[in-house]
């Protein structure tokens, strides 16, 4: 047993008056829930991001209702024998909200002219010519349409070595008889 203090006054061994009553076990309940509920302060836990999840859901329906990719107004036949009912289309005001003045068509531009000596070096330098004629000079035989070209490109080549002057009216070229004459008088000399 515990060692209990002595007093000087008499009567120790009544219980004194405290200031407290003795309370119910209801009361008792009551006070510890509100001890609890004034201890606990602030939001419970998670609760931002429960307010979250359900503005974000608000937001998505809404979404949900606006967006046009999400379901299709086209009538789906249920069975094989049915025929889809054909979906109502608006009218659609099919003119032209600005009206279109066709302007007068631009002079066509003549075809540029060029040189005739560049024009006669095109055609000494036209691949095709050139493997047409050797063609020609294989006796190969060429098509209606190539020997057609071929007679016109040197048709043309003349007509431009006369315009030059470099083609007497016998048909000889200038340059090309004074190049032999030149070489041969190179080789008398030797």
């Amino acid at each position: 047993m515990s060692r209990s203090k002595k007093s000087r006054t008499a009567g120790n061994s009544d219980a004194k008056f405290d200031g407290r009553r003795k309370e119910t076990s209801t009361q008792a309940k009551e006070a510890r829930e509100k001890k609890r509920k004034e201890k606990l302060k602030g939001n419970k836990a998670g609760n931002r991001n429960a307010v979250e999840s359900k503005q974000g859901a608000q937001q998505s329906q809404r979404q949900a209702k606006n967006d046009k990719r999400v379901g299709s107004k086209k009538p789906v036949a249920l069975t094989l024998n049915d025929k889809p009912q054909e979906a109502v289309k608006p009218k659609i005001d099919m003119q032209p909200k600005v009206k279109v003045v066709k302007s007068t068509p631009a002079p066509q531009k003549a075809p540029v002219k060029i040189s005739p000596e560049k024009e006669l070096a095109n055609i000494e330098n036209d691949d095709r010519l050139n493997d047409l004629l050797e063609q020609a000079e294989t006796d190969q035989a060429l098509s209606k349409e190539d020997q057609a070209w071929v007679d016109q490109q040197l048709k043309r080549h003349q007509e431009l070595m006369k315009e030059l002057g470099w083609v007497d009216d016998e048909g000889e070229e200038d340059l090309l008889q004074q190049f032999e004459d030149a070489s041969s008088a190179l080789d008398e000399f030797r």
